[in-house]
């Protein structure tokens, strides 16, 4: 299991930050945000370059079928079969 971290705020003789952890937390939460920004500048020109899948080579069928997880092929096959077994049934009694 783990361990709740403890907030220095949620105890009872707490004062607050001191200027230093307040300017560390600032500048910590910038370089975050900075770093985030350029992953998604760098998605978004990958985008561009080359659209959804641009790492890898092959038609889109690959790259979608590269995307979905085995679990998730079953149910929609499941799915579509269900679908035309019903239909077939459908057309079979007219």
């Amino acid at each position: 299991m783990s361990q709740q971290k403890i907030l220095p705020h949620r105890t009872a003789d707490w004062n607050g930050y001191s200027i230093d952890e307040l300017r560390y937390m600032r500048a910590y939460t910038a370089a975050r945000i900075e770093i985030k920004r350029d992953r998604l500048t760098q998605r978004v020109a990958a985008l561009k370059k080359g659209g959804i899948g641009s790492q890898g080579t092959g038609s889109m069928a690959s790259r979608l079928l590269g995307a979905i997880g085995y679990v998730d092929m079953a149910l929609i096959g499941w799915k579509i079969s269900r679908r035309l077994f019903k239909t077939m049934r459908i057309l079979r009694r007219k």
